[in-house]
């Protein structure tokens, strides 16, 4: 982490995290994060192996600003959550 205070799940677990943290997440385990601090957060992420990265390049060049149009984007990179469950974007909705 960068700036904010942030809140983990990774599979069965949950924790904190504060500025200066190192977070290791293991592909193919359910994770998510969110800032839970009274400041906008930054972190830094590498996201391997890559390819990954084209998901934001597109959010970005479609000026994707909603959550549907963006969990339209996260579904065909293999995101799986409430949003992409949600318009049956995901064999798991």
């Amino acid at each position: 982490m960068i700036r904010g205070i942030y809140h983990f799940r990774c599979g069965d677990d949950e924790f904190d995290a504060q500025p200066g943290a190192v977070v290791v997440m293991p592909p193919n385990v359910p994770h998510s994060f969110r800032n839970t601090g009274d400041e906008p957060g930054q972190m830094l992420v590498t996201v391997t192996p890559g390819g990954f990265e084209q998901m934001f390049f597109e959010i970005g060049e479609t000026g994707a600003n909603t959550l549907d149009a963006i969990a339209t984007i996260e579904a065909k990179f293999g995101i799986i959550n409430a949003q992409t469950k949600a318009l049956g974007l995901t064999s798991s909705g």
